[in-house]
């Protein structure tokens, strides 16, 4: 039986699947992960989610999540 409020989500981090709890924003995921926020920059399907972004970007089933080095310039 399906409910419209679904307990987890499956996404795509960088090339693996990862199952997170429902809700789970861009912030939560970097603190799940033991990164820290100013040591990567991050994408969720293809657009840059800036670091101010975070904590209100929340994450859905399937997003594809993709966390770098920052670059820095000049």
């Amino acid at each position: 039986m399906s409910t419209s409020k679904e307990l987890h989500i499956e996404i795509r981090l960088d090339e693996a699947r990862l199952r997170l709890g429902a809700g789970t924003t861009l912030a939560g995921l970097i603190e799940h992960l033991g990164r820290a926020p100013t040591a990567v920059a991050t994408a969720r399907n293809g657009e840059f989610i800036p670091r101010a972004a975070r904590h209100h970007t929340v994450l859905k089933n399937g997003d594809q999540v993709l966390l770098f080095k920052p670059i820095v310039g000049g």
